[in-house]
């Protein structure tokens, strides 16, 4: 019994998933300036290996899903003990979050009252279809974004346009990524009265609004870099994100034609392509 529950709760914790947020670090280390290493990965720790697996697990706490989850085509039964590893791993996350400044503690702060009043099931934003998207965009882009880029290193002026471009860069790419992660969950999210802007919009609407927002922030990371280096770092980003372009495309015509074609494996394909991707120019970047 003691195995299969801590089977169970190290599996929703999602660890794997951690990756397809990935992008979002490795922008906030990239914008930053005399970064101190033993920071980065102090940063790189807490929030991959505490605070994203600490909302996951509080999240499918309260979900209980039965079928295919974010990173799980067959998630295990949910036991008493992944309540205990959320509130545990938030703890541990907020305690070493304040060695490295207030502001990262705060910005901490910040993403953990937010998981939680995401999927807590008195507040719950998950039901509220437009909240938990602008939400989901500000919490997990836009501050993990600005936690990192100022905590690691020097910290940029705030009055810097350079650094509040960064940060709507930041949220327009989870605004565009977002919506796609849902696409696949209409019937489990109708079953729990969770009305997501994906359920809301249906799935044709769903490649609009994210192809929309994509390509927004994909402009806005081009002007960013053409700003910064020239045209050689932005080209590179291009070419490496024509891929994701091209399956984005493919899957959106195939999924005109075949709603049903909206579902986990495609959408994980998606995800792992884009994320990986992303990860890749932000490591080619940091290259020396």
């Amino acid at each position: 019994m003691f195995a299969a529950s801590l089977r169970s709760t190290l599996v929703h914790l999602r660890l794997p998933f951690s990756f397809f947020l990935l992008p979002i670090f490795l922008f906030g280390v990239h914008a930053a300036r005399a970064v101190n290493p033993l920071k980065a990965w102090s940063a790189f720790f807490i929030i991959h290996f505490l605070l994203y697996p600490a909302s996951h697990a509080f999240n499918t706490w309260y979900d209980r899903d039965e079928g295919a989850i974010g990173g799980l085509a067959s998630p295990p039964p949910v036991h008493g003990s992944l309540a205990w590893a959320a509130w545990i791993l938030d703890v541990l996350a907020l305690a070493a979050s304040w060695f490295l400044g207030w502001f990262f503690f705060v910005c901490m702060g910040l993403y953990t009252l937010g998981s939680k009043l995401y999927s807590w099931k008195v507040t719950r934003i998950k039901r509220r279809p437009v909240a938990g998207w602008i939400g989901v965009g500000l919490v997990q882009g836009a501050l993990t974004f600005v936690a990192v880029a100022q905590s690691i290193c020097t910290p940029r002026s705030w009055e810097d346009p350079h650094l509040w471009a960064s940060v709507l860069a930041a949220a327009l790419f989870l605004w565009g990524v977002y919506p796609m992660t849902q696409i696949y969950q209409h019937e489990e999210d109708a079953r729990h009265g969770d009305l997501t802007l994906s359920r809301l919009v249906g799935v044709r609407g769903t490649f609009l609004i994210s192809g929309g927002f994509l390509a927004a922030a994909v402009g806005l990371f081009v002007t960013l870099f053409v700003l910064e280096a020239g045209w050689g770092r932005a080209l590179l980003f291009v070419g490496l994100q024509t891929p994701t372009l091209v399956y984005f495309l493919w899957w959106a015509w195939a999924v005109w034609k075949d709603p049903s074609r909206a579902d986990f494996r495609r959408t994980m394909g998606l995800n792992v392509l884009a994320s990986g991707l992303m990860n890749v120019f932000f490591l080619l970047d940091f290259w020396p």
